[in-house]
């Protein structure tokens, strides 16, 4: 075998090692933990959002007024997408 090919095979095998590793540990149970931890990321903040602002419309709003139900929605919305931001994003 030449250089490279011996090249190639330490790639493989070092490929290869990793994917077992990952195997072992369960990637895909990680992997969907993940997607769910981000799905509470964002729907939580904008369901307490838009509850509290249905009890701020139902109590102190009057007709015509701005909706505070559809406002603390998306800002509970947008609080929740940077959360997600920053929990997969942001280095310090």
């Amino acid at each position: 075998m030449n250089k490279n090919q011996k090249q190639f095979k330490k790639k493989i095998e070092e490929k290869s090692s990793l994917l077992q590793k990952w195997r072992k540990k369960g990637l895909f149970w990680g992997t969907l933990a993940a997607v769910g931890a981000v799905g509470w990321m964002i729907v939580l903040p904008a369901v307490m959002g838009g509850y509290a602002g249905r009890y701020i419309d139902e109590k102190y709003n009057s007709p015509g007024n701005i909706s505070w139900s559809i406002t603390l929605l998306l800002l509970g919305l947008a609080i929740g997408l940077y959360s997600v931001w920053r929990f997969f994003f942001y280095k310090k």
